[in-house]
């Protein structure tokens, strides 16, 4: 070996081997369970870290590795849906795939995903008439497929860097507790600036309507059981909706979904809408809420849940 390849060889080698040492750390802490093939950082570190960063990737992988035939798909709002009781009621295994402020389309596209892992058979999709808008648009399912395809975005992603250090931090000294936000400031400001952002701008979403509707068409001819769930929202919320001119447009989402699967509509007036104490903020309901709207889905009497027909 001549000596200008020896030292070709060595300065190679400053590169290569921290790429190497790289791809070893993300295979052996693996936040988001990629590769799922080591358990060196416990399940709650994970969740911690990757789920609280980047909910989207994390349940989609989740999925993958480990697929229902039956699922659960939303934003934030059907995250407390109780699968265990779900399961008390049906015999079924349930998945919660949601993502923090997915949009219709999303979600949508999350249904897609979830039926190239197995053959569904019943399906929750969560909705309400402020992801039922064409500027609540995002596309974050298409960097998970491609990162699902291609490894190497996964390994050399800097979001799953910065992930893989709160993962250690969380295994070495324990998950810190969230500080605990001023449950009245936050309402207000859901209320008002959350709010303004959902419902200013207005377009009727054509094509997410025809997409949800080839959703339905394909449960339909599969036999799918399909719900749509319309998840309610508190009272003071659902006004500001009024106050930007929406009725009319509410009224036409609920007429358009209704004859897209089984719809139960629960942001109308009723005990949980009017209940303050129902909801954590103005748009997420508590568990035993959350509880409530689970026996409606699945026993043949609606309590407080308004059937579509």
């Amino acid at each position: 070996m001549n000596t200008e390849f020896k030292i070709l060889l060595r300065k190679g080698s400053v590169f290569i081997l921290p790429i190497i040492a790289w791809i070893c750390i993300v295979v052996a802490i693996d936040p988001f369970n990629y590769f799922n093939l080591t358990k060196i950082i416990s399940q709650q570190s994970k969740e911690k870290s990757a789920q609280k960063l980047n909910s989207l990737l994390y349940n989609s992988l989740h999925f993958k590795n480990h697929p229902t035939t039956s699922i659960i798909i939303g934003d934030s709002r059907i995250r407390r849906l109780p699968i265990q009781k779900i399961k008390e009621l049906t015999g079924d295994d349930y998945y919660t795939l949601h993502s923090n402020a997915a949009k219709l389309n999303e979600i949508i596209d999350l249904f897609w995903l979830t039926n190239k892992y197995t053959k569904l058979e019943n399906v929750i999709i969560g909705l309400n008439f402020n992801l039922y808008n064409e500027y609540a648009y995002s596309n974050r399912v298409a960097d998970v497929q491609e990162m699902i395809r291609n490894p190497l975005i996964y390994i050399f992603n800097w979001n799953i860097a910065e992930t893989i250090y709160l993962a250690l931090k969380n295994e070495l000294f324990g998950v810190q507790k969230n500080n605990r936000l001023n449950k009245e400031k936050f309402w207000e400001h859901k209320i008002s600036t959350f709010a303004t952002n959902q419902y200013s701008k207005y377009r009727h979403p054509d094509s997410t309507l025809k997409r949800l509707r080839e959703v339905g068409a394909y449960c339909l001819k599969n036999k799918i059981n399909l719900n749509l769930i319309i998840v309610p929202h508190h009272k003071e919320f659902h006004d500001r909706l009024v106050d930007f001119k929406l009725t009319r447009e509410e009224i036409q989402f609920k007429e358009e979904i209704r004859h897209i699967g089984r719809v139960i509509d629960f942001d109308y007036p009723n005990s949980i809408t009017n209940c303050k104490s129902c909801f954590t903020d103005p748009i997420h309901t508590n568990d035993s809420i959350s509880e409530i709207i689970v026996n409606d889905i699945f026993t043949d009497s609606l309590v407080v849940g308004k059937l579509l027909q």
